[in-house]
């Protein structure tokens, strides 16, 4: 009875499953290098999207030590939206142009960080470029947005002292 129990839920969690990416990345640069190592393991799952939901989709950075920090996307609120537009302040930050669009993610875990120790990113930025290059952009605090006078959101001035890692990788 519980190796039935076991395949059931095996089965539901792969139904669940929309799919799973696993790339694993190299420093492109030497700060990169002296923060992640020799490489970096990205893997990217998504649940399927149901009754008119947004599909989960949780982002795991894995060290070449085996520490992993989990994140998950950002695409369920309207200011995330904002903040992760074509040139809009995540795009801004990460030092993004020519209309490339970077995704925002949360930290969705407290594991033993190895980005902006001793606490971790509260958010990261990411963005693959079309040459395969990876940047991703830790974030020690959320973006605020505000809605003007005229009722558009607008992202409020994000200092640069609160970017506490930048990655340059190649996949």
């Amino acid at each position: 009875m519980k190796q039935i129990i076991i395949g059931v839920a095996a089965l539901a969690l792969a139904a669940c499953a929309g799919g799973a990416t696993t790339t694993t990345l190299t420093p492109a640069d030497a700060a990169t290098s002296l923060i992640v190592g020799e490489r970096l393991s990205m893997s990217i799952a998504s649940t399927n999207a149901s009754n008119g939901q947004d599909a989960l989709v949780t982002l795991t950075l894995t060290h070449a030590d085996g520490r992993a920090m989990a994140f998950q996307e950002a695409n369920h609120a309207p200011y995330d939206l904002v903040v992760q537009a074509a040139d809009g302040a995540l795009a801004q930050v990460m030092g993004l142009s020519s209309g490339e669009v970077p995704t925002l993610y949360r930290s969705s875990d407290d594991s033993a960080p190895f980005l902006c120790p001793p606490d971790g990113p509260v958010a990261l930025g990411l963005h693959r470029g079309a040459n395969g290059n990876v940047t991703i952009v830790g974030l020690e605090q959320n973006f605020q947005v505000e809605t003007r006078a005229d009722g558009t959101d607008e992202a409020l001035p994000f200092s640069p002292d609160m970017v506490c890692a930048r990655l340059k990788l190649r996949s």
